[in-house]
């Protein structure tokens, strides 16, 4: 869905509305061919207004599923989508300097609104950091190779604390109970 920024003049008075089935699937496999393994057809509803200053808000909730792969083994996993986000388009790349670098507003490119480009940045963003398979999360199973293996930051901590209850030095032990009386 894209909008010319003369198409949204006509809505200064009441908002365009629209509830729409997007199939961007190929279009996120050529934007993020690393993160994208598949989209699901994308249930999307919202608004785009057109302010008395010329700028253009755009709010949308979006549904649907994106496979990714596990950040662990890299196998897909299925992650749900229910995304809302609200954001404000400018004319002048000027006028950036006078919102907050935490509120989402973009420059309009060419004066038109690429509403499909926006959910997929808003998609992919908010996928986490972390996505495990339900075979990962419930065996907590970890990379290894030869020589090598991944440990939890639990086990290094354990580990680490072993290691320092080693190197107390014998001939200090006894001071060690000094202070127990």
């Amino acid at each position: 869905m894209k909008y010319a920024k003369n198409q949204l003049l006509k809505y200064r008075q009441k908002p365009l509305t629209f509830n729409e089935s997007l199939d961007l699937e190929t279009e996120a496999k050529n934007r993020f061919p690393q993160s994208v393994l598949a989209l699901s057809t994308l249930q999307v509803h919202g608004s785009v207004s057109y302010l008395d200053n010329d700028d253009v808000t755009l709010h949308a909730h979006i549904t649907g599923e994106i496979t990714v792969p596990s950040s662990r083994s890299l196998d897909p996993v299925v992650v749900p989508v229910d995304l809302t986000f609200d954001e404000l388009y400018i004319d002048d790349e000027q006028r950036l300097k006078d919102f907050e670098e935490t509120e989402a507003v973009f420059v309009l490119e060419n004066d038109t609104l690429n509403v499909d480009e926006a959910i997929l940045d808003n998609i992919v963003a908010s996928l986490p950091l972390q996505i495990l398979t339900p075979e990962e999360i419930t065996e907590d199973i970890l990379p290894s190779g030869k020589d090598w293996h991944v440990i939890s930051q639990e086990t290094y901590e354990n580990e680490k604390m072993i290691e320092n209850e080693a190197e107390i030095d014998t001939r200090l032990a006894k001071l060690d109970d000094f202070f127990k009386e």
